[in-house]
């Protein structure tokens, strides 16, 4: 399960998500940043570096890139067996697969039959039976994003051909994941 960070990183660091989720982009100085829009000039956001150092040893990160310029630079910043890397761009998991084949890399938008990517993940509502189906069909699996309703996450969690969901309610999630054991 990945905890998604939109709401304030710190308060999912200690979450019992097995993952939390930032968005990550670089500001107007060149500094790695978590936003999910073009930061605006005199926002404080937090960076990928305080991030790193306040997850070590707690929680695992999935680094999902808002700007495909820069990945490897950005995974250099990372321990590279604590982080999965998401992306729209299957360029960027081309370089970073040749360059990092030990990280996984999962594909942001609808499965194309030809990727390098360990793994499609999907807005749940592009998760129907039919996506489902097609990527089951191509041994490659899904991660759903993002499934804050208590139904869907049971639907989600219940199925076999999802190997994650992402969310805001890792306290939901935990229970549910809990309940299944």
């Amino acid at each position: 399960m990945i905890v998604s960070a939109h709401d304030g990183y710190p308060r999912w660091l200690n979450s019992g998500a097995d993952f939390i989720e930032i968005d990550v982009r670089r500001d107007a100085r060149g500094v790695f940043i978590l936003s999910h829009d073009e930061p605006k000039p005199g926002t404080k956001n937090p960076t990928l570096d305080e991030v790193v150092r306040a997850a070590a040893g707690r929680i695992r990160i999935q680094l999902d890139l808002k700007e495909s310029v820069h990945e490897l630079e950005l995974i250099e910043r990372c321990p590279l067996d604590r982080i999965v890397v998401t992306t729209g761009n299957m360029e960027s998991i081309q370089r970073i697969k040749e360059r990092y084949p030990e990280v996984r890399a999962g594909l942001t938008k609808q499965f194309v039959e030809e990727t390098t990517a360990d793994f499609i993940a999907l807005d749940h509502h592009h998760a129907t039976e039919e996506a489902l189906a097609f990527c089951a069909g191509y041994r490659i699996p899904v991660w759903v994003w993002t499934v804050d309703d208590k139904r869907e996450m049971r639907r989600f969690m219940s199925d076999p051909r999802i190997e994650g969901i992402i969310t805001n309610r890792p306290d939901e999630a935990l229970k549910l994941r809990t309940a299944r054991s």
